[in-house]
């Protein structure tokens, strides 16, 4: 399980955390519950992995309660475009929207971060964003669209 799984955990961890040695501390606490709790995944269409990422994302939350710190989204190694797109801006505001996106980011609460983040930076299809945050599909994408709703209109409100 660990050496299947090892890169993907580490990477989600990292990208929360953005410090190496911390994040594989956390990765391999987080390896430590999902051993300890193996008999609490039940099979139901999601990938063991979806599991796993779970365990890992709160084992995150659990640090960043425990240090009373809030966690940061470095936008560096992710493409945005998808995110542009979603937002459905004119094309000529599409580049002063990824300039304004970080303050953007950093208005939304802890959760709907996690959304946007699963969503658009890593991926995740609206069922394992569902399964990740224990959260109904139909709940998960209706709250991202809120998100980016609010986003948008964050967006506009700046640009005027």
């Amino acid at each position: 399980m660990y050496e299947k799984y090892f890169e993907q955990v580490f990477r989600t961890v990292f990208n929360r955390v953005q410090d190496f040695e911390l994040a594989a501390e956390i990765t391999s606490e987080s390896f430590g519950k999902a051993l300890v709790n193996i008999e609490k995944f039940k099979y139901k269409g999601y990938p063991f992995s979806a599991w796993l990422t779970r365990v890992a994302i709160n084992c995150c939350y659990d640090y960043f309660r425990a240090q009373k710190k809030s966690r940061t989204v470095s936008l560096e190694k992710y493409a945005t475009h998808d995110l542009a797109f979603e937002v459905e801006l004119e094309e000529s505001d599409k580049e002063l929207w990824l300039a304004l996106l970080p303050e953007a980011l950093d208005k939304l609460k802890p959760r709907e971060l996690e959304l946007i983040e699963l969503r658009f930076f890593e991926g995740k299809s609206f069922a394992e964003i569902a399964y990740i945050l224990d959260i109904t599909e139909g709940n998960a994408k209706t709250r991202t669209y809120r998100v980016l709703k609010r986003m948008k209109r964050h967006f506009k409100r700046t640009v005027r």
